[in-house]
């Protein structure tokens, strides 16, 4: 999950930066739900699947935060709700996917930002992202993942079982 605008920008991270920026600024009414929960917004981008561009939107986005400080400077982002996610191609391929997770995302004071997660999840990798996870550049998975994502674009951790390799569906 680097934060570069270029061809490989997570979504997590996006989404979270953006709600960061969200909660920062003064909520609204119609914002907020009971317990300090703020819609998420998820801006569309591009990742690839090799050499082939793939357009990520997000056309049911429900996802709720909520940011809390923890001990060490630590800040832990609860994310909860419903999204779904379209994978599209220039060549009129697509698949559309529940990754509504839920999970949780931790943020270091080393800018280390991990992800820890269960239910439904899907992420957008870099090649190298993907070959050190040993996982599809577009993935859906299944069940308890933790994953971290390194200032230097690195990632370590696993994710959960691999249930739809989307990169293999729109290639």
């Amino acid at each position: 999950m680097t934060l570069s605008r270029g061809r490989f920008v997570r979504p997590l991270v996006v989404t979270v930066v953006a709600a960061g920026l969200m909660i920062a600024a003064p909520a609204t009414a119609a914002w907020a739900r009971d317990g300090g929960w703020e819609p998420l917004p998820f801006p569309s981008y591009d990742a690839s699947c090799g050499s082939t561009i793939v357009h990520v939107s997000a056309p049911v986005n429900k996802e709720f935060g909520r940011t809390t400080d923890l001990p060490g400077g630590v800040t832990r982002t609860q994310v909860t709700g419903r999204l779904v996610l379209n994978y599209a191609t220039d060549a009129g391929q697509s698949v559309t996917v529940n990754a509504s997770g839920p999970g949780n995302l931790y943020t270091y004071p080393n800018g280390d930002t991990q992800i820890v997660s269960h239910g439904l999840n899907s992420f957008t990798f870099s090649e190298d992202q993907a070959a050190t996870l040993g996982v599809p550049q577009i993935s859906v998975s299944a069940g308890p993942m933790d994953v971290t994502f390194h200032p230097d674009g690195t990632v370590s951790g696993h994710m959960g079982n691999i249930i739809e390799d989307v990169c293999a569906e729109i290639t």
